[in-house]
């Protein structure tokens, strides 16, 4: 497990303590559990992480806030997703003010999804381009096929989605897909991670202007550490529609930062014993809160608009997908 310390908290009480409000609903986190799962190749990714190390974890990280979750599973390419999705049903009962998404990939089937929302223990459905033949160039459909998404329009569930292609939102595949799919599927509520994947603000300038008119969906803002993707959702979006995500533990807890250059990001870790200043890295998650509370002021956002993007949109949105259930 990552470990908090002392300049970790010294960094949040000078720039983040002011910002952050005493709750959060942090809408991309993962889980990830060894058991049921064979022959995976090894990944950072692969962080034993259980909905009470989660809770530990953010409220050391978070420095006491109140914290709930969306818990999605860690997608794995050739990860055993039923063991999985057992396993996340156990957790999730841990906590009743938190919901968890269900890992689904295109092998699965219609009646097993549906099984799985039929328990109660799931809201919400997670694929990932990894389970798609071309994962860097993936239409929407090749890892999340129309046969699964109607079981997830019948049920009235929510679709946490990580684009494909480099260019992410900004793609005319994309665009198309998504113009197509929530007209075709209005019970989902489609959540666009990562900005809609705006890692690169590049990716955003103009996609903001198509996103914007498609019906039902939200975004969560985790793992972004470019400004100006923050900037853009929030000057050109209905905030009532962003909501925070960090992409903890395994992503939004190491340090570093997810730095842009042309058309392209990467992690840096950052560097050691540098003469100039304090070389020292916080995590991911410091970075991109960093970036939104400059947002924030650059826009002139009121208290009651900042407690929406971390929790009480949030809580809105859970609040209906709980009575989608029977």
């Amino acid at each position: 497990m990552l470990e908090f310390n002392e300049w970790y908290r010294e960094f949040w009480m000078r720039y983040l303590d002011d910002f952050v409000p005493g709750n959060i609903y942090d809408m991309h986190t993962h889980l990830w559990s060894e058991k049921g799962q064979r022959s995976l190749a090894p990944s950072a990714l692969r962080l034993k992480v259980g909905i009470s190390d989660l809770q530990r974890f953010s409220e050391q990280f978070y420095c006491g806030r109140k914290c709930h979750f969306l818990l999605l599973a860690t997608p794995l390419k050739d990860m055993n997703p039923t063991a999985f999705n057992q396993w996340m049903a156990g957790e999730i009962a841990k906590d009743d003010r938190s919901i968890a998404a269900m890992i689904v990939t295109p092998a699965m089937t219609p009646e097993e999804v549906a099984g799985n929302f039929e328990s109660g223990a799931f809201h919400g459905v997670k694929p990932y381009r990894v389970f798609a033949a071309d994962p860097a160039n993936a239409r929407i459909t090749e890892y999340i096929p129309e046969k699964l998404l109607e079981v997830v329009d019948h049920y009235h569930m929510a679709v946490t989605l990580h684009l494909s292609f480099p260019d992410g939102a900004a793609n005319p595949d994309n665009q198309a897909d998504l113009k197509y799919l929530t007209r075709r599927y209005p019970n989902i509520t489609w959540i666009l991670a990562h900005c809609a994947r705006a890692f690169n603000a590049n990716f955003m300038v103009d996609a903001i202007h198509v996103l914007k008119e498609l019906p039902h969906i939200y975004y969560d803002t985790s793992a972004v550490n470019d400004l100006y993707s923050h900037y853009l959702l929030l000057k050109h979006e209905d905030r009532k529609r962003i909501m925070f995500g960090s992409d903890n533990i395994a992503a939004g807890g190491v340090p570093g930062k997810y730095i842009t250059y042309a058309d392209a990001w990467l992690h840096f870790p950052g560097m050691d014993k540098l003469e100039h200043c304090d070389s020292r890295a916080v995590p991911v998650v410091y970075e991109q809160l960093l970036q939104q509370k400059r947002v924030a002021d650059m826009l002139e956002m009121n208290t009651s608009e900042i407690e929406d993007i971390f929790y009480r949109n949030a809580e809105n949105l859970i609040a209906v997908l709980k009575k989608r259930l029977p």
